[in-house]
């Protein structure tokens, strides 16, 4: 059954034209990373109508660089009903378990001691980035909701109403 597998792992049609794509998104966009002089710390692109240069997103980003090859977004959310790409630009999460300020500096004191604790530790990434305390806060917090559970009123077993 694939009844629990991707749109992409199951759909002949998707997969066909949205695959190519992405991988050819991905292969202009390692090569834009690779050629430019910050590599992965690329700042994103600025907003296009500002006519002034922004300050980085981030305080670990250096500033804009004019890339030759254009923009390198750090998401690219796309649109297959009008065949679009939007360039997403979101602030770095503090408890990011990749870009955090506390796993980039525990990586930076101990890059190899880093990479084997995060292996040989199970959840220990989460534990010292924050995600775990922000997984109980939210477990927590979703003990507190009553949920409305009556009978017979918009089960998932009760079909919809025709509009």
């Amino acid at each position: 059954s694939l009844s629990n597998a991707t749109l992409d792992q199951q759909c002949t049609v998707t997969r066909p034209g949205v695959a190519p794509l992405a991988s050819s998104l991905l292969v202009e966009l390692l090569v834009s990373i690779l050629q430019h002089p910050s590599q992965a710390r690329a700042p994103p692109p600025s907003h296009p109508h500002s006519q002034t240069t922004s300050p980085p997103a981030h305080p670990s980003l250096p500033p804009p660089f004019p890339h030759p090859l254009g923009t390198i977004p750090h998401t690219i959310r796309g649109y297959l009903s009008t065949f679009s790409n939007l360039q997403v630009q979101g602030k770095p999460y503090d408890c990011c378990s990749a870009c955090s300020d506390k796993v980039l500096a525990a990586y930076a004191d101990d890059p190899w001691g880093f990479v084997q604790r995060a292996l040989d530790e199970r959840g220990w990434v989460e534990e010292m980035s924050g995600l775990k305390e922000v997984q109980r806060r939210a477990d927590e917090a979703a003990e507190d909701v009553e949920w409305d559970e009556e009978e017979g009123e918009g089960g998932l077993d009760d079909e919809g109403e025709m509009l």
